[in-house]
């Protein structure tokens, strides 16, 4: 993958409904050279935009990381472990551990039950879980969201759901199915994605085909304040994922890279920082789900103010 595919990927993670011609201004390039690159992967299907709802709002408030060790038949497992409500995250990955699961529960007692489950999976010897503390960067959760579920209306939920399967719905268009002017529907959007509540990004389609990246997984075990490895983190345009946890790691990322030396050379740049120190490093060499989309019934169960 060239380097104009990937900055602009990069951007669109960060921003889904980001146009052609405004990829274009900021990568210095041309809007004919952006959609000749990025055009046919939407059209495959092999890139998606698509909105993540705050699992916050839907009452999910146990959010954590799970480490598998496990033999035998490792896909069987993974696709087992898939299988369950709470996991938003499945990889088979390389080292110490053979599965990582991300879990969202409403409560630590799903949380205990779904981790006595997977203990009791063939083929599982051990599991390791981190509660993630504050999440600092990922396109499921981003910071704490300004509004909360009861001051979502109908029209609202009827957005994010559409949004949910096409991020880069035209005003004009996700207008007219709700029932809003362009205006109105814009307002709503930027209302929804800036108290938080909704993230529009890019997501590409996961295969063995290593050109699209390698995503590595990191534990970091901190000595210090973490700000500058966050920074480090967050500066590079690979990083999907930052979050301080409580467990045996004090910082969980994930980052994806274009070459092994540019893994090396991030590792490196990484162990150089004062109080910190590299736990551990896996690979993730085949995600088996990343599941972005949740039912809004918690919310409408949970009752909602109406639109005047």
């Amino acid at each position: 993958m060239d380097p104009i595919t990937e900055q602009a990927l990069a951007l669109l993670r960060r921003d889904g409904r980001s146009s052609f011609s405004d990829l274009a201004r900021r990568l210095d390039t041309t809007r004919a050279n952006i959609a000749r690159r990025i055009g046919p992967l939407l059209d495959s299907g092999q890139l998606r935009v698509v909105a993540a709802i705050h699992p916050r709002l839907l009452g999910l408030d146990v959010l954590a990381h799970v480490s598998i060790r496990a033999e035998g038949d490792v896909a069987a497992l993974a696709g087992a472990v898939a299988e369950l409500d709470s996991p938003v995250f499945v990889s088979e990955v390389s080292g110490s551990y053979q599965i990582i699961a991300e879990l969202h529960t409403a409560d630590l007692s799903g949380l205990h039950r779904d981790i006595r489950h997977l203990r009791a999976l063939p083929g599982v010897l051990e599991v390791q879980v981190l509660l993630y503390e504050r999440m600092l960067k990922s396109f499921f959760l981003g910071e704490e969201p300004g509004l909360a579920a009861p001051t979502l209306d109908e029209i609202d939920l009827q957005i994010m759901e559409e949004l949910q399967e096409d991020g880069r719905l035209g005003f004009a268009d996700l207008g007219e199915r709700v029932g809003l002017s362009l205006s109105s529907c814009r307002s709503r959007v930027n209302r929804l994605i800036e108290s938080g509540a909704m993230q529009i990004g890019a997501i590409m389609q996961r295969s063995d085909d290593t050109t699209s990246g390698l995503p590595f997984g990191f534990g970091f075990h901190l000595t210090g304040d973490d700000g500058e490895l966050v920074a480090l983190l967050r500066a590079h345009p690979g990083c999907e994922f930052v979050a301080r946890t409580v467990g045996r790691f004090d910082l969980v990322a994930t980052v994806s890279f274009p070459s092994l030396g540019e893994f090396n050379a991030f590792l490196a740049g990484a162990r150089g920082l004062a109080g910190v120190r590299v736990a551990e490093q896996w690979l993730h060499v085949r995600i088996r789900q990343e599941r972005y989309q949740y039912s809004l019934h918690r919310i409408r169960n949970g009752g909602l103010s109406r639109a005047s």
